[in-house]
Protein backbone atom coordinates (compact mmCIF):
# COMPACT_ATOMS: atom_id res chain seq x y z
CA UNK A 1 0.00 0.00 0.00
CA UNK A 2 2.75 2.29 1.14
CA UNK A 3 4.59 1.07 -2.22
CA UNK A 4 1.06 2.63 -4.07
CA UNK A 5 0.54 5.32 -2.37
CA UNK A 6 4.37 6.71 -3.63
CA UNK A 7 3.93 5.36 -7.07
CA UNK A 8 -0.02 7.50 -6.91
CA UNK A 9 2.00 10.62 -5.73
CA UNK A 10 4.88 10.00 -8.04
CA UNK A 11 2.61 10.09 -10.96
CA UNK A 12 0.10 13.25 -10.01
CA UNK A 13 3.35 15.31 -8.40
CA UNK A 14 4.66 15.33 -12.14
CA UNK A 15 2.46 16.86 -13.81
CA UNK A 16 2.62 19.39 -11.35
CA UNK A 17 6.53 19.82 -11.61
CA UNK A 18 6.26 20.04 -15.74
CA UNK A 19 3.52 22.43 -15.60
CA UNK A 20 5.61 24.11 -13.23
CA UNK A 21 8.89 23.58 -15.35
CA UNK A 22 6.90 24.50 -18.28
CA UNK A 23 5.35 27.65 -16.43
CA UNK A 24 9.76 28.82 -15.53
CA UNK A 25 11.10 28.05 -19.25
CA UNK A 26 8.13 30.40 -21.01
CA UNK A 27 9.50 32.88 -18.09
CA UNK A 28 12.54 32.57 -19.10
CA UNK A 29 12.06 32.74 -22.47
CA UNK A 30 9.84 35.77 -22.10
CA UNK A 31 12.71 37.41 -20.19
CA UNK A 32 15.11 36.17 -22.89
CA UNK A 33 12.95 38.21 -25.25
CA UNK A 34 13.14 41.34 -22.96
CA UNK A 35 16.80 41.07 -23.01
CA UNK A 36 17.14 40.50 -26.80
CA UNK A 37 15.12 43.54 -27.27
CA UNK A 38 17.28 45.72 -24.92
CA UNK A 39 20.42 44.55 -26.69
CA UNK A 40 18.87 45.47 -29.87
CA UNK A 41 17.72 49.02 -28.54
CA UNK A 42 21.61 49.26 -27.58
CA UNK A 43 23.21 47.97 -30.74
CA UNK A 44 20.55 50.98 -32.21
CA UNK A 45 22.22 53.46 -29.44
CA UNK A 46 25.40 52.49 -30.51
CA UNK A 47 24.92 52.46 -34.26
CA UNK A 48 23.39 56.17 -33.71
CA UNK A 49 26.37 57.48 -31.59
CA UNK A 50 28.50 55.96 -34.48
CA UNK A 51 26.53 58.21 -36.98
CA UNK A 52 26.47 60.99 -35.04
CA UNK A 53 30.50 60.43 -33.99
CA UNK A 54 31.15 59.96 -37.90
CA UNK A 55 29.30 62.74 -38.73
CA UNK A 56 30.85 65.20 -36.02
CA UNK A 57 34.73 63.83 -36.71
CA UNK A 58 35.41 63.52 -40.46
CA UNK A 59 38.56 61.45 -40.45
CA UNK A 60 38.39 59.96 -36.90
CA UNK A 61 38.98 56.16 -37.25
CA UNK A 62 35.81 54.22 -36.19
CA UNK A 63 37.99 51.46 -34.44
CA UNK A 64 36.59 52.42 -30.91
CA UNK A 65 33.01 52.07 -32.04
CA UNK A 66 34.06 48.87 -33.46
CA UNK A 67 35.65 47.45 -30.39
CA UNK A 68 32.47 48.88 -28.09
CA UNK A 69 30.39 46.80 -30.73
CA UNK A 70 32.25 43.48 -30.71
CA UNK A 71 32.55 43.39 -26.87
CA UNK A 72 28.47 43.68 -26.97
CA UNK A 73 28.50 41.03 -29.56
CA UNK A 74 30.45 38.58 -27.55
CA UNK A 75 28.15 39.33 -24.62
CA UNK A 76 25.41 38.78 -26.64
CA UNK A 77 26.73 35.48 -27.12
CA UNK A 78 27.67 34.33 -24.22
CA UNK A 79 24.16 35.27 -22.50
CA UNK A 80 22.90 33.28 -25.20
CA UNK A 81 25.65 30.28 -24.60
CA UNK A 82 24.33 30.72 -20.73
CA UNK A 83 20.78 30.58 -21.67
CA UNK A 84 20.85 27.83 -23.48
CA UNK A 85 22.89 26.12 -20.89
CA UNK A 86 20.29 26.72 -18.63
CA UNK A 87 17.25 25.44 -20.99
CA UNK A 88 19.30 22.12 -21.46
CA UNK A 89 19.77 21.97 -17.94
CA UNK A 90 16.61 21.79 -16.88
CA UNK A 91 15.28 19.37 -19.66
CA UNK A 92 18.25 17.59 -18.09
CA UNK A 93 16.18 16.88 -14.83
CA UNK A 94 13.17 16.56 -16.37
CA UNK A 95 14.39 13.44 -18.26
CA UNK A 96 16.16 12.16 -15.06
CA UNK A 97 12.78 12.68 -13.68
CA UNK A 98 14.14 15.06 -10.66
CA UNK A 99 10.66 17.23 -10.54
CA UNK A 100 11.08 18.26 -7.03
CA UNK A 101 11.63 21.56 -5.00
CA UNK A 102 14.91 21.80 -5.91
CA UNK A 103 14.53 22.08 -9.34
CA UNK A 104 12.20 25.04 -8.87
CA UNK A 105 14.89 27.01 -6.34
CA UNK A 106 18.41 26.35 -8.84
CA UNK A 107 16.41 27.49 -11.35
CA UNK A 108 15.88 31.09 -9.69
CA UNK A 109 19.45 31.05 -8.70
CA UNK A 110 20.20 30.38 -12.63
CA UNK A 111 18.06 33.26 -13.60
CA UNK A 112 19.12 35.60 -10.69
CA UNK A 113 22.70 34.78 -11.10
CA UNK A 114 22.19 35.67 -15.34
CA UNK A 115 20.06 38.80 -14.57
CA UNK A 116 23.13 39.61 -12.04
CA UNK A 117 25.97 38.83 -15.05
CA UNK A 118 23.44 41.13 -17.55
CA UNK A 119 23.48 44.40 -14.99
CA UNK A 120 27.23 43.97 -14.34
CA UNK A 121 27.47 44.00 -18.72
CA UNK A 122 25.05 46.69 -19.32
CA UNK A 123 27.07 48.80 -16.62
CA UNK A 124 30.07 48.10 -18.24
CA UNK A 125 28.36 48.97 -21.59
CA UNK A 126 27.39 52.17 -20.56
CA UNK A 127 30.83 52.78 -18.83
CA UNK A 128 32.21 52.09 -22.43
CA UNK A 129 29.98 54.02 -24.15
CA UNK A 130 30.64 57.45 -21.73
CA UNK A 131 34.18 57.56 -23.12
CA UNK A 132 34.04 58.73 -26.33
CA UNK A 133 31.21 61.45 -25.14
CA UNK A 134 33.98 62.32 -22.43
CA UNK A 135 36.89 62.22 -25.42
CA UNK A 136 34.23 64.33 -27.47
CA UNK A 137 33.91 66.95 -25.35
CA UNK A 138 37.90 67.31 -25.17
CA UNK A 139 37.90 67.83 -28.72
CA UNK A 140 35.37 69.56 -28.87
CA UNK A 141 36.98 72.18 -26.37
CA UNK A 142 40.16 71.82 -28.12
CA UNK A 143 38.38 72.68 -31.49
CA UNK A 144 36.93 75.74 -30.20
CA UNK A 145 40.57 76.83 -28.95
CA UNK A 146 41.69 75.87 -31.73
CA UNK A 147 39.46 78.34 -34.06
CA UNK A 148 39.95 80.79 -31.25
CA UNK A 149 43.55 80.78 -32.16
CA UNK A 150 42.49 81.12 -35.95
CA UNK A 151 40.45 84.14 -35.59
CA UNK A 152 43.51 85.81 -33.42
CA UNK A 153 45.76 85.98 -37.04
CA UNK A 154 43.26 87.36 -39.06
CA UNK A 155 42.83 90.33 -36.31
CA UNK A 156 46.66 90.32 -36.42
CA UNK A 157 46.69 90.28 -40.48
CA UNK A 158 43.98 93.12 -40.30
CA UNK A 159 46.59 95.43 -37.67
CA UNK A 160 49.20 94.82 -40.12
CA UNK A 161 47.73 95.95 -43.11
CA UNK A 162 46.69 99.07 -41.43
CA UNK A 163 50.10 99.47 -40.17
CA UNK A 164 51.25 99.08 -43.96
CA UNK A 165 48.60 101.46 -44.67
CA UNK A 166 49.55 104.01 -42.15
CA UNK A 167 53.42 103.25 -42.99
CA UNK A 168 52.74 104.23 -46.42
CA UNK A 169 50.41 107.42 -45.64
CA UNK A 170 53.61 108.09 -43.65
CA UNK A 171 56.00 107.73 -46.46
CA UNK A 172 54.31 109.80 -48.86
CA UNK A 173 53.84 112.60 -46.58
CA UNK A 174 57.84 112.82 -45.51
CA UNK A 175 57.72 112.59 -49.28
CA UNK A 176 55.59 115.35 -49.79
CA UNK A 177 56.95 117.48 -46.87
CA UNK A 178 60.64 116.90 -48.29
CA UNK A 179 59.54 118.31 -51.56
CA UNK A 180 58.25 121.34 -49.68
CA UNK A 181 61.50 122.17 -48.00
CA UNK A 182 63.09 121.64 -51.07
CA UNK A 183 60.97 124.12 -52.89
CA UNK A 184 61.28 125.92 -49.96
CA UNK A 185 65.17 126.30 -50.14
CA UNK A 186 65.08 126.74 -53.99
CA UNK A 187 62.44 129.84 -53.49
CA UNK A 188 65.00 131.53 -50.55
CA UNK A 189 67.67 130.60 -53.11
CA UNK A 190 65.98 131.96 -56.05
CA UNK A 191 65.32 135.05 -53.88
CA UNK A 192 69.23 135.64 -52.81
CA UNK A 193 70.20 135.31 -56.58
CA UNK A 194 67.47 137.99 -57.51
CA UNK A 195 68.77 140.31 -54.81
CA UNK A 196 72.67 140.08 -55.74
CA UNK A 197 71.73 140.91 -59.42
CA UNK A 198 69.47 143.78 -58.21
CA UNK A 199 72.58 145.24 -56.91
CA UNK A 200 71.36 145.84 -53.54
CA UNK A 201 73.88 146.77 -51.31
CA UNK A 202 71.38 147.40 -47.86
CA UNK A 203 68.80 145.33 -47.61
CA UNK A 204 66.07 146.46 -45.17
CA UNK A 205 66.53 145.16 -41.79
CA UNK A 206 62.83 143.48 -42.12
CA UNK A 207 63.66 141.47 -44.98
CA UNK A 208 66.85 140.46 -43.09
CA UNK A 209 64.66 139.31 -40.79
CA UNK A 210 62.88 137.66 -42.87
CA UNK A 211 64.97 135.60 -44.42
CA UNK A 212 66.76 134.52 -41.13
CA UNK A 213 63.57 133.38 -39.70
CA UNK A 214 62.45 131.61 -42.73
CA UNK A 215 65.99 129.70 -42.69
CA UNK A 216 65.33 128.76 -38.82
CA UNK A 217 61.68 127.29 -39.71
CA UNK A 218 63.33 125.39 -42.96
CA UNK A 219 66.20 123.70 -40.22
CA UNK A 220 63.16 123.09 -37.86
CA UNK A 221 61.11 121.11 -40.82
CA UNK A 222 64.25 119.53 -41.59
CA UNK A 223 64.67 118.13 -38.26
CA UNK A 224 61.33 116.86 -37.94
CA UNK A 225 61.42 115.11 -41.08
CA UNK A 226 64.08 113.35 -39.67
CA UNK A 227 62.23 112.76 -36.59
CA UNK A 228 59.35 111.60 -38.65
CA UNK A 229 61.88 109.32 -40.83
CA UNK A 230 62.98 107.51 -37.45
CA UNK A 231 59.58 107.31 -36.41
CA UNK A 232 58.63 105.51 -39.88
CA UNK A 233 61.60 103.56 -39.53
CA UNK A 234 60.89 102.13 -35.75
CA UNK A 235 56.77 101.48 -37.15
CA UNK A 236 58.44 99.44 -39.68
CA UNK A 237 60.41 97.54 -37.05
CA UNK A 238 57.24 96.88 -34.99
CA UNK A 239 55.67 95.42 -38.42
CA UNK A 240 58.53 93.28 -38.52
CA UNK A 241 58.51 91.63 -35.36
CA UNK A 242 54.79 91.26 -36.03
CA UNK A 243 54.97 89.56 -39.35
CA UNK A 244 57.44 87.35 -37.50
CA UNK A 245 55.18 86.55 -34.61
CA UNK A 246 52.38 85.64 -37.10
CA UNK A 247 54.88 83.21 -38.64
CA UNK A 248 55.50 81.52 -35.33
CA UNK A 249 51.87 81.96 -34.14
CA UNK A 250 50.58 79.98 -37.42
CA UNK A 251 53.37 77.48 -37.21
CA UNK A 252 51.94 76.76 -33.75
CA UNK A 253 48.61 76.84 -34.37
CA UNK A 254 49.38 74.13 -37.21
CA UNK A 255 51.02 72.11 -34.43
CA UNK A 256 47.50 72.58 -32.25
CA UNK A 257 45.80 71.16 -34.96
CA UNK A 258 48.35 68.09 -36.08
CA UNK A 259 47.76 67.35 -31.97
CA UNK A 260 44.00 67.56 -32.49
CA UNK A 261 44.10 65.14 -35.25
CA UNK A 262 46.52 63.06 -32.94
CA UNK A 263 43.78 63.13 -30.19
CA UNK A 264 40.75 62.59 -32.81
CA UNK A 265 42.77 59.19 -33.39
CA UNK A 266 41.54 56.35 -31.88
CA UNK A 267 43.72 55.99 -28.62
CA UNK A 268 45.34 53.28 -26.88
CA UNK A 269 43.55 51.90 -23.60
CA UNK A 270 47.56 51.81 -21.90
CA UNK A 271 47.99 55.29 -23.32
CA UNK A 272 45.74 57.73 -22.40
CA UNK A 273 45.60 60.99 -23.64
CA UNK A 274 47.23 63.90 -21.21
CA UNK A 275 43.99 66.64 -21.29
CA UNK A 276 45.56 68.67 -18.76
CA UNK A 277 48.88 69.33 -20.23
CA UNK A 278 46.56 70.66 -23.26
CA UNK A 279 45.27 72.82 -20.99
CA UNK A 280 47.82 74.40 -19.55
CA UNK A 281 49.63 74.92 -23.06
CA UNK A 282 46.39 76.56 -24.27
CA UNK A 283 46.20 79.06 -21.54
CA UNK A 284 49.97 79.64 -22.11
CA UNK A 285 48.69 80.59 -25.57
CA UNK A 286 46.25 82.66 -24.53
CA UNK A 287 48.50 84.28 -21.99
CA UNK A 288 50.83 85.13 -24.91
CA UNK A 289 48.36 86.41 -27.12
CA UNK A 290 47.59 88.60 -24.38
CA UNK A 291 51.33 89.64 -24.39
CA UNK A 292 51.04 90.11 -28.04
CA UNK A 293 47.74 92.02 -27.91
CA UNK A 294 49.11 94.76 -25.56
CA UNK A 295 52.04 95.40 -27.33
CA UNK A 296 49.77 95.78 -30.65
CA UNK A 297 47.93 98.54 -28.70
CA UNK A 298 51.15 99.98 -27.47
CA UNK A 299 52.05 99.90 -31.06
CA UNK A 300 48.91 101.91 -31.89
CA UNK A 301 49.44 104.44 -29.24
CA UNK A 302 53.13 104.83 -30.78
CA UNK A 303 51.07 105.06 -34.14
CA UNK A 304 48.80 108.07 -33.33
CA UNK A 305 51.46 109.49 -31.86
CA UNK A 306 53.67 109.79 -34.66
CA UNK A 307 50.59 110.73 -36.73
CA UNK A 308 49.52 113.54 -34.54
CA UNK A 309 53.00 114.52 -34.80
CA UNK A 310 52.73 114.32 -38.50
CA UNK A 311 49.48 116.66 -38.44
CA UNK A 312 51.50 119.29 -36.34
CA UNK A 313 54.01 119.01 -39.07
CA UNK A 314 51.30 119.69 -41.87
CA UNK A 315 50.37 122.49 -39.99
CA UNK A 316 53.25 124.14 -39.11
CA UNK A 317 53.97 123.99 -43.18
CA UNK A 318 50.76 125.00 -44.51
CA UNK A 319 51.71 128.12 -41.97
CA UNK A 320 54.78 128.42 -43.50
CA UNK A 321 53.51 128.52 -46.78
CA UNK A 322 51.34 131.18 -45.79
CA UNK A 323 54.17 133.47 -44.41
CA UNK A 324 56.56 133.01 -47.09
CA UNK A 325 53.54 133.91 -49.78
CA UNK A 326 53.30 137.16 -47.75
CA UNK A 327 56.97 137.78 -47.86
CA UNK A 328 56.97 137.30 -51.25
CA UNK A 329 53.85 139.32 -51.43
CA UNK A 330 55.47 142.30 -49.75
CA UNK A 331 58.66 141.27 -51.97
CA UNK A 332 57.03 141.74 -55.09
CA UNK A 333 55.28 145.05 -53.81
CA UNK A 334 58.58 146.61 -52.72
CA UNK A 335 60.65 145.45 -55.85
CA UNK A 336 56.86 147.25 -57.73
CA UNK A 337 57.78 150.52 -55.73
CA UNK A 338 61.39 150.35 -56.26
CA UNK A 339 60.92 150.11 -59.83
CA UNK A 340 58.66 152.89 -59.49
CA UNK A 341 60.54 155.15 -57.83
CA UNK A 342 63.63 154.58 -59.98
CA UNK A 343 61.03 155.38 -63.27
CA UNK A 344 60.07 158.64 -61.51
CA UNK A 345 64.06 159.58 -60.48
CA UNK A 346 64.94 158.74 -64.24
CA UNK A 347 62.22 161.14 -65.53
CA UNK A 348 62.93 163.87 -62.97
CA UNK A 349 66.65 163.57 -64.19
CA UNK A 350 65.77 163.79 -67.52
CA UNK A 351 63.54 166.89 -67.06
CA UNK A 352 66.37 168.09 -64.79
CA UNK A 353 69.15 167.50 -67.83
CA UNK A 354 66.37 169.41 -70.27
CA UNK A 355 66.08 171.94 -68.02
CA UNK A 356 69.65 172.40 -67.76
CA UNK A 357 70.20 172.33 -71.31
CA UNK A 358 67.51 174.97 -72.33
CA UNK A 359 68.59 177.40 -69.59
CA UNK A 360 72.04 178.23 -71.89
CA UNK A 361 69.73 178.98 -74.59
CA UNK A 362 68.05 181.53 -72.64
CA UNK A 363 70.83 182.88 -72.01
CA UNK A 364 72.78 183.74 -74.87
CA UNK A 365 69.19 185.08 -76.42
CA UNK A 366 69.46 187.93 -73.41
CA UNK A 367 72.74 189.00 -73.90
CA UNK A 368 71.75 188.65 -77.81
CA UNK A 369 68.74 191.10 -77.56
CA UNK A 370 70.15 194.30 -76.50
Amino acid sequence: MSSGNAGSGGREGAPRAAAALCGLYHEAGQRLRRLQDQLAARDVLIARLRARLAALEGDTAPSLVDALLEQVARFREQLRQRDGGAAEAALRQKLLGSWGPSLLVSTQEEIERLSEQLEEKERETKQLMSQPEREQKEVTLLRRGAAQKGRAPAASDILCRSLADETHQLRRTLAATAHMCQHLAECLDARQRAKGDAGERSPEPACADGDGSVHAVVAKLQEENRLLKQKVTHVEDLNAKWQRYDASRDEYVRGLHAQLRGLQAPLEPERPSPPELMRKEISRLNTQLEEKINDCAEARRELEAVRRARDAALERVQMLEQQILAYKDDFTSERVDRERAQSRIQELEERVALLQRQVPCKQSTRCTSP
